[in-house]
């Protein structure tokens, strides 16, 4: 039961309203990966090998997914996702996808805060950011694109998104 009630929280992490399908976090999800470790004790379950995680139109995609529930209950997980790089997809309410793609994504359920590290980069209708470390405070809507040592944030918007938001 704490495995089934681990794994509901996995898709929270991009359940945001601009994001997510409205009924994303309403269907079940789907885990598939090489292997499983449960670490009853510690409330860790981790998952490796081409480890596909699956919830409506959410799909995340690495190497290694790790879910800690913190201590107090329900409401509290991290979830660790790891790869070269760890990716997701989601379609949103208007039926237009978002793609991100990252190194290690951590999504804190608790304060409903997504960080995405080492090379990562959000694309929407091809336009992009890319940064060292990418922030989405989910509940509030606001992100923010770091740069790293010697690099820059990168900003690329095409020209009908410029176009559309005018209007």
């Amino acid at each position: 039961m704490k495995l089934l009630n681990i794994s509901t929280l996995l898709c929270l992490c991009l359940s945001a309203s601009s994001w997510a399908l409205s009924n994303d976090t309403e269907q079940p999800i789907y885990i598939n990966s090489d292997n499983q470790e449960l670490d009853i004790q510690k409330n860790i379950v981790t998952f490796t090998g081409n480890v596909i995680l699956r919830q409506g139109s959410i799909d995340i995609r690495a190497d290694k997914l790790v879910v800690t529930r913190q201590t107090g209950g329900d409401g509290k997980e991290i979830i660790d996702a790891y790869g070269k790089p760890a990716t997701f997809h989601q379609v949103m309410d208007n039926g237009k996808p978002i793609d991100g793609a990252a190194h290690r994504m951590r999504y804190d359920t608790a304060t409903e805060f997504l960080k995405m590290t080492d090379e990562a980069i959000l694309i929407q209708e091809g336009s992009e950011i890319q940064g060292k470390v990418i922030s989405y405070k989910i509940d509030e809507q606001k992100l923010v694109a770091e740069s790293g040592k010697k690099k820059r944030v990168t900003t690329i918007l095409q020209p009908n998104q410029l176009n559309s938001n005018k209007k």
